[in-house]
């Protein structure tokens, strides 16, 4: 129902850092020192690479980086270098590649906080649970305060089963940032897993109370708790929620018409989905759900109505639903309007 959040992206350069050796032809003639120190600037190959990345070129920018690791003599530099290298191995999907680049970097840098972060995003990322602790745990050990640690050794440890170690750790997290809904949706799940849905519900109607902006994903989440509790008045309120704050979110339009049809309340569950086809929602399952309803009834004519609606939004069992009605149509003797239903379909055909 929910996944961790993670965080990969370029590391900006710190402020003042030494710049790695110039690279390439200066032209000959007098120049000033802004001159000199732009020209050095404009060939070194972290500022190139940096160039290419953010044009999305990552290729080209791997390349300056990999020149940078090789003859850059502050190993500072090397350690941008290697991260950035790594980010690169990041947005092409070469996650093993990152992995070494990322390792590369804390072996310049120990203390490079960005580096083991990243290093145990993509082990989370490939399912290297163990390989994502150490490096969780080794930013820690380095920034006490970091909240992502925290959060992600609670993901990890879910990951393994160990509720408790997971709660320990986003109670960590939140006591650092109180206002996080993904964490808060973590440790909702974490008691979802061992069936505590009173402690998950809890969890979740503090955080939606205490957040500055509250999330729907909290609500959503939190109205499927209540289902899973068997208390279907509360998810719907939970949904409608959430619907509020994303108004085009189609499937908990049909969750909310699903618990009405259940209670036999076919009026609410017409009504809901009508509100998500007032919100912008064109699916063609809202229209056959709708006609469905309708045809129970045996309100023909606006059952109808939405099976055509489904059969223009490219259903084909909007097909289907028409001929239901023509066939109900003729087995009530209405032989003409039978007639009528057919022969517009063929005019379609």
């Amino acid at each position: 129902m929910r996944s961790a959040v993670i965080y990969l992206g370029l590391f900006a350069l710190l402020a003042g850092a030494s710049a790695a050796r110039a690279q390439g032809f200066v032209p000959s003639g007098p120049k000033t020192q802004r001159e000199l120190d732009s020209i050095a600037r404009a060939n070194d190959p972290l500022t190139l690479g940096n160039a290419f990345y953010e044009k999305g070129d990552y290729s080209r920018a791997a390349e300056q980086y990999r020149i940078a690791t090789r003859d850059t003599n502050s190993s500072l530099q090397r350690a941008f270098a290697w991260f950035n290298l790594g980010n690169c191995h990041v947005q092409t999907g070469s996650y093993n590649k990152a992995i070494v680049s990322y390792r590369r970097a804390v072996e310049e840098s120990p203390t490079f906080t960005r580096g083991y972060q990243l290093l145990g995003d993509v082990y989370y990322t490939i399912g290297a649970y163990g390989e994502a602790m150490a490096a969780y745990v080794r930013l820690l050990e380095l920034e006490e305060t970091s909240v992502h640690a925290r959060q992600m050794l609670g993901e990890c440890a879910l990951k393994g089963g160990d509720v408790t170690e997971a709660l320990r750790h986003f109670d960590a997290a939140l006591k650092v940032d109180p206002d996080l809904p993904d964490v808060y949706l973590a440790s909702a799940e974490a008691y979802a897993r061992i069936r505590d849905y009173a402690s998950a519900q809890k969890v979740l109607e503090q955080a939606l109370l205490r957040m500055s902006k509250p999330s729907a994903e909290g609500y959503f989440y939190l109205g499927q708790l209540y289902e899973l509790d068997g208390n279907n008045r509360k998810a719907v309120r939970a949904y409608e929620e959430g619907l509020l704050l994303q108004p085009k979110r189609a499937d908990y339009y049909m969750r909310i018409a699903g618990i009405h049809e259940r209670a036999n309340d076919d009026f609410l569950a017409l009504l809901i989905l009508e509100q998500g086809v007032r919100a912008g929602v064109e699916r063609p399952d809202f229209h056959l759900r709708r006609g469905a309803i309708f045809f129970g009834q045996q309100r023909y004519e606006r059952a109808l109505e939405e099976f055509r609606k489904a059969y223009a939004l490219g259903s084909p069992q909007g097909r289907t639903g028409i001929e239901n009605v023509a066939a109900a149509y003729y087995n009530a003797g209405k032989k003409k309007e039978a007639e009528e239903v057919t022969a517009s379909l063929r005019e379609r055909e």
